[in-house]
């Protein structure tokens, strides 16, 4: 009998030998689910085997599951993807990141791609209800401005609630010293125009929002980024970054922490005050998702008095 068709040189028969090439290649995500497999004469071609072998391998993997047929179509591969084993996967490659590319990507992504660390929260979560009435109401005003110019700082109501708002979190602060900006970023590129030049070093967290450095590299600034723990930056080594590279800025959130969800601890917080005033460091303390707090965590603005710390919200 012809051992091109019956056998392999390892001991198992050919039939085997093809199924194992394809459950390997799905297991690899090179066939991932709904993706065509080679044609029978094409794979027999390049396996080396006859169009016979690749016929009852193909129909012995659709038997278990593993790929479907579609008459006059061909096979393609079916359910869903094997676990993904770490093992597998190969050395790391240390490269460079393009935070500006990372950007663009979350925003021109469809909605069936995860967008770990972006921050946005699903649109059913809105108090959609409440939105709609608020801007019916809005437009039956009859003082309504929505073509003029607003002031400076923003609409002083809105800056009044605002204040008392933030009473809530412990900080004290008038609604003069409250600027109304169109979201966090811009608040924070915003704090990038005014307070550093290019070539000027930002220390932000290891790991932190992806576009922090994505605008910080917009602004030509160097990027330190210092390790962050469960109680918030390791102190050690973000005074070893202070001597070594004199920041002007250091930009982090201290209540739950994207991307990790960690919170500040009060002690943190205080020698981390303490290092900032000692090297005149301004500290961007971005705080925009305090109303998800189960209960309030310490703000660095509170504890400074908005000395050496500026704070952002966001309703973005």
């Amino acid at each position: 009998m012809d051992k091109q068709t019956t056998e392999s040189e390892s001991g198992g028969t050919l039939v085997e030998g093809v199924m194992a090439t394809i459950r390997q290649r799905i297991a690899a995500r090179s066939l991932t689910p709904g993706a065509r497999l080679p044609s029978i004469r094409a794979f027999a071609k390049s396996m080396q085997v006859s169009k016979s072998t690749v016929v009852e391998a193909y129909e012995r993997l659709a038997a278990e599951g593993a790929i479907r047929s579609r008459p006059g179509s061909g096979f393609y591969a079916a359910g869903s993807l094997a676990p993904l084993s770490l093992a597998e996967i190969g050395p790391r490659l240390d490269r460079a990141v393009d935070p500006l590319w990372i950007s663009r990507q979350s925003l021109e992504a469809g909605d069936d791609m995860l967008k770990p660390g972006c921050g946005w929260l699903p649109a059913s979560w809105m108090p959609q209800t409440g939105l709609r009435r608020a801007l019916r109401t809005v437009a039956r005003a009859d003082d309504i401005a929505l073509a003029d110019y607003g002031t400076p700082l923003g609409l002083p109501p809105l800056r009044q609630l605002l204040a008392r708002r933030m009473a809530g979190h412990g900080i004290e602060v008038s609604p003069e010293q409250i600027m109304l900006t169109e979201s966090g970023t811009q608040a924070i590129d915003l704090l990038c125009r005014f307070l550093i030049e290019p070539g000027d070093t930002v220390l932000v967290d290891d790991p932190c929002y992806f576009n922090f450095h994505a605008l910080l590299r917009a602004h030509r600034a160097k990027v330190v980024s210092v390790p962050y723990t469960p109680s918030g930056p390791d102190i050690e080594l973000f005074a070893q970054a202070l001597a070594e590279h004199r920041p002007r800025l250091y930009i982090t959130n201290s209540a739950i922490h994207n991307p990790t969800g960690a919170i500040l601890s009060p002690v943190t917080a205080h020698r981390l005050l303490k290092l900032a005033d000692q090297s005149e460091l301004t500290i961007v303390e971005d705080d925009i998702f305090a109303d998800f707090e189960h209960a309030p965590a310490p703000r660095l603005a509170a504890f400074d008095g908005l000395n050496r710390v500026v704070h952002i919200g966001s309703f973005s």
